[in-house]
C-alpha cells in the first residue's frame, strides 16, 4: 500500500459517516448486543483515537520528532469515548466532529513525504507507518461493518 492508498482508506470513513445522520435516534445508542457499544460509542471511539494519533503520533512525524514517551490506557480512552458519546452531544454534532477530525488527520498525513510511510515508526522499529495505518484502516472497516450490519438487521425488524 502507498501513501495515497492510506489517505484514501482513512478518508473513506468521511463519506460513510455522513450517511449515519440518517440512523434513527432509537438505534443511535442501542448496543449491538448485550454489554457492547452502540453506534454513538463507536463514532466517539473514532474521534478519540484520531485525536490521539494527531496529537501523539502524526504531529511528531510531521516535525521529525520522536513519539512522546507515555503509557497508553486503551480501556480508559475507550471508556472516556463512550462517556462523551452519551454526554448530551447530538448525533449530528458527534458525526460532524468525527468528519472534522478525520479530515484533519488525513491532511496531516498528506504533509508527510511518501518515503516516510516505508520507514519504521519511532520507538516501534518492527512496524512501518504504512503497516500501522493498514491496521488502523482494517480496524475502521471492522467497526463500519459492525454498524452497517446492526442498522441492516434493525431496519428489517
Amino acid at each position: 500500500m502507498k501513501k495515497e492508498d492510506i489517505i484514501k482508506g482513512k478518508l473513506s470513513l468521511v463519506e460513510w459517516a455522513h450517511s449515519l445522520k440518517a440512523i434513527p435516534d432509537d438505534l443511535w445508542f442501542q448496543p449491538f448486543r448485550e454489554g457492547s457499544w452502540g453506534s454513538a460509542d463507536v463514532i466517539s471511539h473514532f474521534i478519540s483515537w484520531d485525536h490521539f494519533m494527531i496529537e501523539n503520533r502524526i504531529s511528531h512525524l510531521v516535525k521529525n520528532e520522536p513519539f512522546p514517551k507515555m503509557s497508553i490506557d486503551v480501556e480508559e480512552i475507550n471508556k472516556a469515548a463512550s462517556t462523551y458519546a452519551r454526554s448530551g452531544i447530538t448525533k449530528v454534532q458527534l458525526i460532524n466532529e468525527l468528519i472534522s477530525i478525520r479530515q484533519r488527520l488525513v491532511s496531516l498525513l498528506g504533509e508527510l513525504d511518501s518515503e516516510r510511510f516505508d520507514m519504521p515508526l519511532p520507538g516501534k522499529e518492527h512496524i512501518t507507518l504504512v503497516e500501522y495505518f493498514v491496521g488502523m484502516i482494517e480496524h475502521d472497516q471492522k467497526h463500519i461493518t459492525e454498524i452497517n450490519s446492526f442498522i441492516s438487521q434493525n431496519k428489517e425488524s
